[in-house]
């Protein structure tokens, strides 16, 4: 019995930890010719865990799209990828960037501004990495990336 229920508890948490993602969107505007494969590019990446009611948590979800859906309109954006956990409660996104400047337009701009005041109150705890990759190494696998928020990513 007893083994029964340590299978059944690793079972679970297995489950609850299975993530699902986007596929890697490279935005339809960028001239892809000045991009070579050791151009270097901007990442970004989050992992935000939210918590709250549902309706604080479809606020959360809905800028995320208006987010996800303005993001072309950046000037320097090259491509990205959202992925969460089916059952549990973390989120990850990747956004790729032709340079910081781009990256910091995007953060100051007015969509971004808004999602971070209406939906931050669904996050309980959000971590940050910033760094630079070579075009060729894009998209980063989320092993990857989840690897660099732990170890070279700052908590807020």
């Amino acid at each position: 019995m007893k083994v029964k229920l340590m299978i059944l508890a690793s079972t679970l948490q297995w489950i609850m930890s299975c993530a699902v993602g986007t596929p890697f969107q490279k935005n339809s505007k960028i001239d892809e010719s000045v991009l070579k494969p050791e151009t270097l590019v901007t990442v970004a990446l989050t992992e935000v865990d939210i918590s709250g009611s549902y309706s604080v948590k479809s606020v959360f979800w809905d800028r995320v799209g208006s987010v996800r859906s303005s993001l072309e309109s950046n000037p320097g954006f090259l491509g990205g990828s959202i992925r969460r956990e089916i059952f549990g409660s973390r989120a990850w996104t990747m956004t790729i960037w032709k340079d910081e400047q781009s990256l910091e337009n995007f953060v100051e701009s007015r969509e971004h501004e808004r999602a971070m005041k209406e939906g931050g109150p669904a996050v309980r705890k959000a971590k940050f990495y910033r760094g630079k990759k070579m075009w060729k190494e894009i998209p980063i696998p989320w092993d990857l990336a989840e690897q660099l928020i732990d170890e070279e990513g700052r908590v807020e």
